[in-house]
């Protein structure tokens, strides 16, 4: 579960990084912005994360209950 918090938070610094010009947008930080946007679980935190087929919205509501 650490891993999957780790991949999230660092992943949307540096998403929040590239969207005001401190980072160069990348392939990667593309692809999350894009996955947020239509409500979609990133590839990146499937892959460290447990099976789920929930949109993102209710995947991390699900997510937070189990960090509790």
């Amino acid at each position: 579960m650490n891993l999957l918090l780790e991949t999230i938070r660092n992943s949307l610094e540096d998403l929040r990084l590239g969207m005001t010009g401190a980072l160069n947008m990348t392939d990667a930080m593309e692809t999350l912005s894009t996955c947020l946007g239509i409500n979609k679980v990133p590839a990146a935190w499937e892959a460290v994360a447990y099976f789920s087929k929930k949109l993102l919205a209710s995947w991390f509501a699900d997510l937070l209950e189990r960090v509790k």
